[in-house]
This record gives C-alpha cells, structure tokens and sequence, in this order.
C-alpha cells in the first residue's frame, strides 16, 4: 500500500513540474506584434519590449527595455502601490470604470510597466533620461486593440495587434 501511494505521489509531482515548466506566460501580451496608429511597431516578447518608429527598419531609431504587464484588479494594485508616484487613486479609477463607454472597465484595465534599456536614433545610442515610461488604458475588441496612455507624458497611443508572431 506505501508504495502504492507513494508512486502515485511521485507521478503526480512529476506531473506538476512537467506542466509547470511547460506552462505557456498567462501574460496575452508576450510574443505580440502591434501597429501604432503613427505606423509605428512595438514587439513585446515574455519579458522585453521593442519600440521601432518604422515596421519596415529594426535597426535604427528605436527604444528597447524590459516590461511588466498588468490586468484588471491587478493593473490597478500595481498602478496604486506601485507607481503610486503617479498619484492614480483607486477612486479615481473607480469613476473612470463606472463613467466610462462599453469595454472602458476594469477586467479591460492594463498597466504596462516599462523601463527602458537602449534608445537608438539615427544609428546613434542616445541616453535616457527617464527610463521607467509606465502605460495604462484599456485592451478591447478580443484582446487586439490597445487604448493607452504614456503615464510620463500623458501622450495616448492606440495600438492593433498584428498576426502572431
């Protein structure tokens, strides 16, 4: 019967960590291409973020980082805690998510927690001044339409993903 049960124990253990380190990013962002409405091209993998201007040119005049990607009640923990610099309350988003038109809610509410590693423009490496650029707004129509906000420059993008990478 011991061994019985502990053979069961070590299959269901094995199991775990066979799906656990298989486990695909729950983050719907990661290995996501998008097109800003300027034609610009942001790649997101599982942990970076690539900014081009131009689709068509990855090797001049982009930014590239490390990202964090946040929804619903968890984009709002991290957005009230975390960069509570920001000054963004929760009854502040609380008015947002209750006056807001269809699809502005909270399950929608993301925060993208972006800080910025390399800034090339013009084949030269320029120096960032400030490198942690947070996004917040709201992802609609199935998960392909970003609606977002520069948290430093209060400047709005709106983004459409693109096929799969």
């Amino acid at each position: 019967m011991k061994k019985k049960t502990v053979l069961s124990l070590l299959v269901v253990l094995c199991l775990f960590l066979v799906t656990g380190c298989n486990k695909k990013s729950n983050n719907i962002i990661s290995n996501t291409t998008w097109k800003a409405s300027d034609s610009s091209q942001v790649i997101f993998t599982d942990k970076d973020i690539s900014w081009y201007q131009s689709a068509d040119n990855h090797d001049d005049n982009y930014y590239a980082g490390t990202y964090k990607f946040y929804r619903g009640e968890d984009a709002v923990k991290h957005i009230t805690t975390e960069l509570s610099e920001y000054n963004v309350t929760n009854a502040e988003l609380e008015r947002l998510f209750n006056s807001s038109k269809e699809g502005y809610e909270k399950a929608n509410f993301v925060v993208f927690d972006i800080t910025y590693s390399k800034f090339i423009v013009n084949g030269e490496s320029k120096s960032i001044l400030k490198p942690r650029r947070p996004w917040y707004g709201f992802i609609l129509k199935d998960d392909t339409y970003l609606d977002v906000a520069n948290m430093n420059t209060g400047t709005y993008y709106k983004f459409t993903k693109q096929a799969d990478n």
